[in-house]
């Protein structure tokens, strides 16, 4: 049988890992659990199962447009931002062309631009962030995408705004620039980038948002794009007929609404992100400041060593091997009582 060669090199996504009764902090999960509006609606939502869902996800797609002030033509929603990744690829790339990213970012990326035969070119991070004339120089006439994480998965770094503007002012005319802000609802900095107001200027911009941390539907899976109605159009083009199923698109609808848990959600980020950095300063380990809702943090030596001994302590972190970052560890911001857990685990592993 003939396959694709150039496939042979695309590993499967790596996931956090942990093992029963461990305390997850791998996988940047919410802590409080989702949100409660959102599980009422999918219980609701149950005796419908032996109906399509709506192929349009109209309702979902009209509420985050009213969200962003934006029109519901510009919104795309997807199986998690996974998958609306791979509906930009493939509208916008083929063999010949190219995608620009960093080097030490979400994997996602390479994979859905090599999915559809382009190659990727990746700068190197500075000092833990993406580095914006090292992302341009590797731009040429044939550079369809660029993809930035922000902020960035796994460093927590992030690009402020006149970074962006200057990327989008400065990228090929023909290349669309992905601003990945799976994280952005914890972002408290004042220079971080205002997206929507970019997205008025750059019709070249997508933005991309989740369900998945700030309202606890990881295993909904909802993901969305906000974009210009042409780029959304053709992303419309290539998407997979009932992508978001009934459950996904109520949870989704009711999360949207629940401001109580999306409030509570961010007071236990900002308290738990104080503690966490306290506790890492104090131990003198050094870190990346984070405007997500986790911490990356350097282990001297290699970080699956650390990865194992947490987890002996029922702590489960994630060891940056996968992701070009062998003595790094990301933690999640957990719920008091886990991170109580996690110093713990911590200090018996440095002081044992």
């Amino acid at each position: 049988m003939l396959f694709r060669d150039d496939l042979l090199s695309l590993a499967p996504y790596t996931p956090g890992q942990t093992r029963p009764g461990a305390i997850k902090l791998s996988s940047n999960e919410n802590p409080l659990g989702p949100s409660p509006r959102a599980v009422e609606a999918v219980r609701n939502a149950l005796d419908g199962l032996n109906r399509y869902p709506d192929g349009a996800s109209r309702l979902l797609r009209e509420a985050i447009a009213r969200r962003y002030d934006l029109d519901p033509t510009q919104v795309v929603t997807g199986n998690g931002s996974d998958e609306v990744l791979t509906l930009i690829a493939g509208c916008s790339v083929r063999p010949g062309v190219n995608a620009v990213t960093a080097a030490n970012t979400f994997s996602e990326y390479t994979f859905a631009a090599r999915l559809f035969g382009a190659n990727v070119r990746k700068a190197p991070l500075r000092e833990g962030r993406f580095d914006p004339e090292a992302l341009l120089a590797l731009c040429d006439q044939s550079t369809r995408l660029m993809f930035l994480c922000n902020p960035n998965n796994p460093t927590g770094t992030y690009l402020t705004h006149a970074e962006v503007e200057r990327i989008l002012r400065l990228a090929p005319a023909e290349t669309l620039v992905v601003l990945d802000e799976a994280y952005a609802d914890y972002a408290m900095a004042e220079d971080f980038p205002r997206s929507l107001e970019l997205l008025k200027k750059y019709e070249r911009l997508v933005i991309l948002r989740t369900f998945s941390k700030l309202y606890g539907l990881a295993g909904l899976r909802v993901g969305f794009a906000l974009a210009h109605p042409e780029v959304a159009e053709w992303m419309q083009r290539v998407r997979q007929p009932f992508n978001n199923g009934n459950l996904a698109q109520a949870g989704a609808l009711a999360a949207l609404e629940d401001t109580e848990f999306v409030a509570r959600s961010l007071q236990i980020n900002r308290e738990g992100m104080e503690r966490l950095t306290r506790f890492l300063e104090a131990r003198k380990l050094v870190y990346y400041p984070s405007q997500a809702n986790f911490v990356c943090f350097h282990c001297a030596g290699d970080a699956r060593v650390l990865f194992e001994a947490l987890l002996e302590e029922g702590v489960a972190v994630r060891p940056l091997n996968s992701f070009g970052l062998s003595e790094w560890v990301r933690v999640t911001v957990g719920a008091p009582e886990q991170l109580d857990r996690f110093f713990a685990a911590m200090d018996r592993r440095f002081n044992g």
